[in-house]
């Protein structure tokens, strides 16, 4: 039934996740964490069960996008694909409680079939961290990644956690004094649920430890089914230097995860001189809808073409300036949204402005000057990453 040109690695990562979480390789230990992270998802459930964190749009047969809805703290889009006997999701979120809320959602409104794999796009805590759900809710599980994306899990995934903890406080005491300013009582609810989301994730990760990928590979790793195939490549660096797509060749369908997607792009971690080949590459693939890690579906490539263009843009002016000897600050004082073309053609400035607001509502149109100059700084920094 599988088809693999990949190096499958069959390691002890369920043991490893274990003796991360407990110190510990004992069953008992595991059973009763386990049992712990779901009475915690069951509450957090229990608080949002009015709300669903994602909007299920189906992109083909045995296609769809659960796009995620705004929350204090960010998830990521997932792609379902829906094969024979079971599915296929990409990426699982910021915590277990949103990838349990989807399980539900697929199960009520795609089909009953348990998800059997779940492809980690790459390794970025708003894609990861709900992995676990996903253990706990099914017999037999696997998690895909590429082999760069696991070491980078391993290495860097708990630090990724504490950072997003740490940011946790100073977030409340914002939402605290927006609600104390305000007049509008519509508001101040909104930043008491904030509040609230925000306690919940502290809760609920406090004892996390990153779920490993249980195959990996180098270039790809094919799954051919009756319902269609799922090409899981990886193409290049680009937005990490681990990502991967999944492509469905009859259904002329991509999940990209964040190489292609409806923001500006993050590139703090990023290649910003390849990521626009490795684009291309994708691009060669023959696909008419991008199923993205943030933002809206994708219906044709335009939107694909305005991010590769902007990245190619951005970094050729930092690179002529860091060569001239300029700093980040001069760079930011000089690259602006009117002065790259890549941003005012087709629209695209305003296409990622859009998409930033309906996500992230604390978001001013201001922002998209900040997230350029945020740009500015991460390309000087990784100009010479290859």
């Amino acid at each position: 039934m599988h088809s693999r040109s990949h190096t499958r690695k069959h390691d002890a990562s369920r043991r490893d996740f274990f003796r991360f979480l407990t110190g510990s390789t004992l069953a008992g230990a595991s059973i009763l964490e386990l049992a712990f992270h779901r009475a915690a998802w069951s509450r957090a459930l229990a608080a949002e069960s009015d709300t669903q964190l994602f909007e299920i749009e189906k992109v083909a047969e045995g296609v769809y996008l659960a796009k995620a809805r705004a929350q204090a703290i960010i998830n990521c889009n997932a792609a379902i694909f829906v094969n024979s006997a079971d599915v296929l999701v990409v990426d699982a979120h910021s915590k277990p409680s949103a990838a349990a809320a989807l399980i539900a959602q697929i199960k009520k409104q795609v089909t009953s079939k348990p998800v059997r794999y779940v492809v980690d796009s790459h390794f970025h805590w708003d894609h990861t961290q709900g992995d676990h759900a996903y253990r706990a809710a099914e017999s037999k599980i696997d998690f895909i990644a590429s082999e760069p994306t696991k070491q980078l899990l391993s290495d860097l995934a708990q630090k990724r956690l504490k950072e997003s903890l740490d940011q946790v406080p100073g977030q409340i005491d914002s939402l605290r004094a927006r609600a104390a300013k305000s007049r509008s009582d519509t508001e101040k609810t909104s930043c008491e649920d904030q509040i609230r989301q925000l306690r919940a994730y502290q809760e609920e990760l406090r004892n996390y430890a990153p779920e490993l990928p249980t195959i990996t590979f180098a270039t790809s790793y094919v799954l051919r089914d009756k319902a269609h195939d799922l090409h899981i490549e990886f193409h290049g660096r680009a937005h990490t230097a681990g990502d991967v797509v999944v492509f469905c060749p009859q259904k002329r369908a991509v999940a990209t995860g964040d190489m292609i997607l409806g923001f500006l792009p993050f590139i703090a971690d990023g290649y910003p001189k390849t990521w626009p080949k490795t684009i291309d590459s994708v691009a060669s693939l023959e696909f008419d809808r991008i199923l993205p890690g943030h933002g809206p579906l994708q219906t044709n490539r335009q939107p694909m073409t305005n991010e590769r263009n902007y990245i190619e843009e951005l970094t050729e002016k930092v690179a002529t300036g860091k060569k001239a000897g300029k700093s980040i600050a001069d760079l930011q004082e000089a690259i602006t949204i009117q002065s790259l073309r890549s941003m005012e053609s087709n629209g695209y400035a305003a296409y990622v402005a859009k998409n930033q607001s309906q996500l992230l509502p604390a978001l001013e149109s201001s922002d998209l000057a900040s997230g350029v100059k945020a740009n500015v700084a991460e390309v000087y920094r990784n100009l010479d990453r290859a």
